[in-house]
């Protein structure tokens, strides 16, 4: 039986979070299309610049597993909403990501992977899973032991999938079949896919993705450019059936957005979310794994097939920015997830987002980055009904975010990009990237992932008490983003995340310089996440094998003001800089494949820079000019 809603329940109760400042409530251009390949690469060199630092001590009890399991270059996980990165819990968990190691132009890009055995992840991979160029994999699990991991390939083509038994043997590739056609007989192509699997046995797999857009090279189908579609695959995806609704066609949506929904499934339940700006924001259910479906507005945007440049009112509207005309609208940032428990109840999260459109001759419209606020919604609130249950945090406690004036560009929530899972018990977590008063590179501020979870079925959630599983505490200046759980759990929750030293991406927003980022496992207890005040990190599982040669490179040597410090092994490392004399200059503990060193303080001359881990030690020489 479901609960009834919850008492606190109230339409965008924005106000229970921090906001910026009226002043910094400053709208932004929002993108015209979405990533889907390297034709938006900015022409930039790796950065080698060093990114500053904040003093911050903390003691830690509560003790999270933690290893760097992968890296890429390639640093966009998603346009929008995070896929299902993560599989399974305990002694079989599956992880996957978009992962180039390639510089320029991204040629090697595909799927990332690794698998933990109960006792250790595998090595760094260097290589794809896939045969062709992909992006963009969700990855799953079968109830016949299997594992599956849905991707994208080309524009113009449909959409791929690799398969083998989990955590052995040997990939095999196929392509989804291409229904997407036209009248003419023209096949459009389908990108940024999501998938789930369901059914009795877990033997039926859904994916939702949209028609190849305009921009990205497609054409328009069934009358949008960007139609989403759902496929379905009742034997684990050996054969495929492909199916529109009635719903979302034309004269509902002038289009989807790309990576701008989720799903997910158990049993016969299966439910997928559309997370929208200009349009209403929804929740399609089915009660008979895939074969009907019902209709629940998430955020019901005011004005019908809203064209942009058309100009929204200003009697339906807020006054956000507080200049006196209620412009603001409010609905998603794109970015959200969705979630079916053991009971079989609906859950969604997904991030707000004020949006304006006062220029109307741009042909695009704008957001507010400084919006604050993750909301939550169960399938008995009703339409239009959501919660906030989480936000970034005022630290200094002045009552406003004090952010820096430039907001790395997400184009997302101030705490957004969420991802939803659960346990046997029906304990609810939704992990989320906040952004941090009190980490700042001097010129934006950093992101952590928290964690926030709800004991009673999402009736209430320890929101103002979030656990930050990222805390500064071994290298003061780490963005975490685009964490993803595993949607079941058992005692532990299985997350991964990217982390790099810069706020911000290379491959759209910023356009940062290109640099290597970390994909990180974090296996959290669940019993002890009252404890979150109190983290202690362990960085090693197993037994330290001894250092070969080339583990430990430094580039460049000689150096002047940084150099990378490249440890081609798992776990964590204890690293001295030392002198000729043995004087030690730095020390610290580092559990990245790669870690950005300044050595700007350093006198001329040589050093030694040493590495241990348990009785295992190693030694290269760093010239610093």
């Amino acid at each position: 039986m479901i609960a009834a809603a919850p008492s606190f329940a109230q339409k965008h109760s924005l106000d229970q979070a921090p906001q910026v400042p009226v002043h910094a409530r400053v709208k932004a251009p929002m993108p015209s299309h979405a990533v889907v390949d390297i034709d938006h690469r900015p022409l930039t060199p790796i950065s080698e610049e060093h990114v500053g630092s904040a003093d911050h001590v903390q003691v830690r009890e509560l003790v999270v597993e933690r290893q760097v399991i992968g890296i890429t270059q390639y640093d966009l996980q998603s346009n929008a909403a995070i896929d299902d990165r993560v599989a399974g819990s305990g002694d079989a968990v599956s992880a996957a990501w978009t992962m180039s190691l390639d510089v320029s132009p991204f040629a090697d890009r595909g799927t990332g992977y690794n698998f933990f055995d109960g006792s250790l992840w595998g090595e760094q991979p260097y290589e794809r899973l896939e045969n062709v160029r992909i992006g963009w994999p969700s990855i799953n699990h079968l109830g016949d032991g299997r594992e599956v991991v849905i991707s994208h390939a080309a524009v113009e083509t449909g959409l791929h999938m690799v398969r083998r038994d989990a955590g052995t043997g040997t990939w095999e590739d196929s392509d989804l079949p291409n229904y997407a056609v036209l009248d003419d007989g023209t096949t459009v192509g389908n990108l940024w896919p999501r998938a789930a699997v369901g059914g009795v046995n877990d033997e039926i797999i859904h994916v939702i993705c949209i028609s190849t857009p305009v921009a990205n090279g497609g054409v328009a189908y069934q009358g949008q450019d960007g139609a989403l579609l759902y496929y379905r695959s009742l034997d684990s995806g050996d054969t495929w059936e492909m199916t529109t609704f009635p719903e979302l066609d034309s004269s509902n949506f002038i289009n989807m957005s790309a990576d701008a929904y989720a799903i997910h499934a158990d049993g016969g339940k299966v439910a997928f979310a559309v997370f929208n700006d200009l349009s209403d924001s929804f929740v399609m259910i089915s009660d008979d794994a895939g074969d009907t479906w019902t209709y629940h507005i998430l955020a019901d945007f005011p004005v019908d097939m809203y064209t942009i440049d058309t100009g929204l009112p200003d009697s339906l509207g807020y006054d956000f920015d507080g200049d006196g005309i209620a412009q603001e609208y409010l609905n998603s940032d794109g970015a959200g997830d969705v979630h079916v428990d053991a009971n079989g109840t609906v859950h969604c999260v997904f991030g707000a987002m004020y949006y304006a459109d006062t220029d109307t001759v741009d042909g695009n419209f704008s957001y507010f980055p400084g919006t604050n606020g993750l909301q939550y919604w169960r399938e008995d609130f009703g339409n239009d009904s959501s919660v906030t249950i989480a936000y970034a945090y005022d630290i200094d406690a002045s009552g406003v975010l004090d952010l820096e004036d430039e907001i790395a560009a997400y184009f997302v929530n101030l705490a957004g990009i969420p991802s939803m899972g659960s346990d046997e018990n029906g304990n609810l977590f939704v992990s989320y990237s906040a952004i941090m008063e009190n980490f700042s590179s001097g010129t934006q501020n950093y992101r952590h992932v928290y964690v926030v979870n709800s004991q009673d079925g999402g009736d209430t959630w320890n929101s103002d008490e979030a656990c930050d599983l990222t805390p500064d505490i071994d290298f003061d200046g780490y963005e975490s983003v685009f964490a993803s759980i595993s949607p079941r759990m058992t005692d532990h929750i299985e997350l991964i995340y990217q982390r790099d030293f810069e706020p911000g991406l290379h491959i759209r927003g910023d356009e940062d310089p290109l640099d290597v980022n970390d994909i990180v496992h974090l296996r959290v207890p669940i019993a002890d996440l009252g404890d979150c005040a109190d983290i202690q990190f362990e960085d090693w599982v197993g037994v330290a094998e001894p250092f070969e040669q080339g583990d430990v490179q430094v580039f460049p040597n000689p150096a002047s003001t940084t150099v990378e410090l490249v440890v081609d092994r798992a776990g964590a490392h204890q690293v001295r800089v030392l002198d000729l004399n043995g004087r030690e200059h730095m020390a610290w503990t580092t559990t990245s494949l790669v870690e950005r060193v300044d050595v700007r303080a350093l006198p001329s001359g040589v050093y030694f820079v040493e590495l241990t881990q348990g009785d295992q030690r190693t030694v290269v020489r760093l010239a610093v000019q």
